[in-house]
């Protein structure tokens, strides 16, 4: 049980760690984030953009073929 609300505990502070990264700021890549999120490796990244872009938080757009930039909803920020 415990190992299931680290995990739990984990998600959160890594989705409120993107979402913060992206307040104020243009759309960004995974990339990019992962520059401005050092303590994260690009599959936390990933993991959370995802996370957030099925609940809505975020919204991603295809910028070229297998390459897409994240930002906030609006009606969310």
């Amino acid at each position: 049980m415990s190992v299931i609300c680290n995990n739990v505990t984990a998600s959160l502070s890594t989705d409120e760690l993107l979402l913060e990264a992206l307040r104020g700021m243009q759309p960004q890549t995974i990339e990019s984030l992962c520059a401005l999120l050092p303590g994260m490796t690009w599959s936390q990244v990933f993991l959370a953009v995802d996370r957030l872009n099925r609940a809505g938080m975020v919204m991603l757009q295809p910028v070229r073929r297998g390459e897409y930039q994240i930002s906030l909803n609006p009606a969310v920020a």
